[in-house]
């Protein structure tokens, strides 16, 4: 690996990310611009967590290493009202293929930390997983590619099962 100086780096560089995301002054205030720019709206209680690991279920089962870990907490605790936000800056143009399998996965961990033994379904946290990366994931030119689940039948049909997934392509123009 070759050292590089620290202005040849942008943030979707892991070193200067994740250094970015745990300096204590800076941190949380970058990733409230990050979803702002996003979203395009100001978020509340959030509470930042860079390089959150979830480990494999046993020693021969995978576990993930995500970059920047984030839960909005609203006010109303009647119901579960908290969305996990996983922030991702992805250079591996050689994984392309596997990015929806990949985002799964992400997925599948962190709802399997999100319920109580006991707890209903309804308790389920909602989750984002954005990928931010320099090459287009899907070869559409776009700028912002959001996934949701539908019912291919009736794709019209409402049906919010709490998950999303975003992929910004830092060079699209759609």
């Amino acid at each position: 690996m070759v050292k590089r100086k620290l202005e040849d780096l942008n943030l979707l560089d892991d070193f200067l990310f994740g250094s970015v995301v745990n300096y204590p002054e800076i941190g949380e205030k970058f990733i409230r611009e990050l979803l702002h720019v996003i979203f395009g709206k100001d978020f509340g209680k959030l509470t930042v967590i860079p390089q959150k690991v979830y480990h494999g279920s046993d020693t021969d089962k995978h576990g993930a290493r995500l970059d920047v870990y984030i839960e909005e907490n609203y006010a109303d605790e009647s119901e579960n009202t908290t969305t996990v936000y996983d922030v991702e800056p992805d250079k591996n143009v050689n994984d392309v293929s596997i990015l929806p399998q990949r985002v799964r996965f992400y997925h599948a961990k962190i709802d399997a930390r999100s319920l109580k033994s006991g707890e209903s379904y309804c308790m389920l946290k909602k989750v984002v997983v954005i990928l931010i990366t320099p090459y287009d994931p899907f070869g559409l030119n776009r700028m912002i590619y959001t996934i949701r689940n539908k019912c291919d039948e009736v794709p019209t049909m409402p049906y919010d099962d709490g998950a999303r997934t975003i992929f910004l392509y830092t060079k699209g123009t759609e």
